[in-house]
């Protein structure tokens, strides 16, 4: 019996969206630096602490360390820029 491999995608942004909202566990509509980790460890991150350290750098534009839903869109282009995909 041949197993194949799980298809990888490259997300929309919009799917992106969606897996970094899923990880707001506390649901206040923002993700803290632990909640980024746990998103960037679901897209398959080897170093996903590093990768939410930069995520904050590039989309946290009011520098209060957490990403709100105005912030999410540059945080899952930055995703998207770095190759992130999703299996089917």
């Amino acid at each position: 019996m041949v197993r194949l491999a799980p298809k990888a995608l490259a997300p929309t942004q919009d799917v992106l969206l969606d897996i970094f909202k899923k990880h707001d566990v506390n649901g206040d509509g923002r993700l803290c630096k632990a909640e980024l980790r746990e998103a960037f460890k679901s897209l398959g991150s080897r170093a996903p602490n590093w990768r939410a350290g930069r995520g904050l750098y590039h989309a946290d534009a009011n520098r209060d360390g957490l990403i709100d839903e105005a912030e999410m869109e540059a945080l899952s282009k930055y995703a998207s820029e770095h190759g992130y995909t999703v299996t089917e």
